[in-house]
């Protein structure tokens, strides 16, 4: 299994060097705090991050939603 990156348009300009290193760095922090969650804290915040993946993609109300 491979290490994924993922690259940006052309057009989104770059980023900062250190700024990109400070946002490395506090995702692996996040990541390693998940990590060291038990079990049963883990399943709690995917399923809190899936309700806010569902909201997020919910239309908002009063739009009309065009049938699919």
């Amino acid at each position: 299994m491979g290490i994924a990156y993922f690259s940006r348009p052309p057009d989104s300009g770059g980023m900062d060097a250190k700024a990109d290193h400070s946002a490395e760095a506090e995702g692996l922090r996040l990541v390693r705090a998940f990590l060291s969650l038990p079990p049963d804290k883990r399943a709690e915040v995917i399923a809190f991050i899936e309700e806010l993946a569902r909201a997020k993609r919910r239309p908002e109300e009063g739009a009309d939603v065009s049938p699919g």
